[in-house]
């Protein structure tokens, strides 16, 4: 029985990144769900296993590379609500996220394609799904920011919304960066140093 959740758990997973693939080079109305099973050494019957349509798929992939850096923001905020932040603290959530795509090939293509579509209207959902993203991301982050004026961690002349902007920006720029430059692009190391002269730049 481990062995069959073990084997389940490798194919979602090969599912996610030919989706990721496919949808890519073809375009998410272009791209069948047999499209995805061919470059994905499955049947259909395994992909409708996994997943009920196509938008459970996007909305999937999307989780398997976002999930874990929300919760990390998530967790942040508590801590950083109960008075015990610095600006280490967000830093690491960030360094993380980088580190899981430098080090997973599937979250790097995942990650592709969210960038790719984050300016493209070809589905209402998708656009939905990221404006969403986006607005969680940068209430997450603004909440943090605000917590670290009070502490008098960061410059209070802007609104912590602009500098949770600003702050976003650079972490896309970043992720950019790296994923449409030649191998190795970016290091985890490389992201760590960009973010310590973005923060040192807000310190109060």
């Amino acid at each position: 029985m481990r062995r069959s959740k073990a084997d389940a758990e490798i194919t979602r997973c090969r599912i996610l990144e030919a989706a990721a693939d496919q949808f890519a080079k073809q375009g998410i109305n272009r791209t069948r769900l047999s499209d995805v099973a061919s470059a994905a050494g499955v049947t259909r019957g395994a992909i409708y296993w996994h997943f009920t349509d196509k938008e459970a798929l996007i909305t999937a992939m999307i989780d398997s590379v976002s999930a874990p850096t929300e919760a990390a923001m998530a967790n942040l905020n508590n801590v950083a609500g109960g008075g015990d932040i610095s600006l280490e603290m967000l830093k690491k959530v960030i360094v993380d996220a980088f580190t899981r795509v430098y080090n997973t090939p599937a979250a790097a293509q995942i990650t592709r394609f969210l960038l790719r579509y984050a300016l493209c209207e070809e589905t209402e959902f998708l656009k939905a799904r990221i404006n969403n993203d986006r607005n969680i991301a940068l209430d997450r982050i603004s909440h943090f920011i605000g917590n670290a004026q009070q502490a008098g961690l960061i410059k209070k002349e802007l609104s912590a919304t602009c500098i949770a902007i600003h702050i976003r920006a650079h972490i896309s720029g970043l992720f950019h960066h790296h994923l449409s430059t030649p191998a190795p692009g970016l290091k985890p190391e490389d992201v760590a140093a960009s973010m310590d002269l973005l923060l040192n730049g807000l310190r109060q």
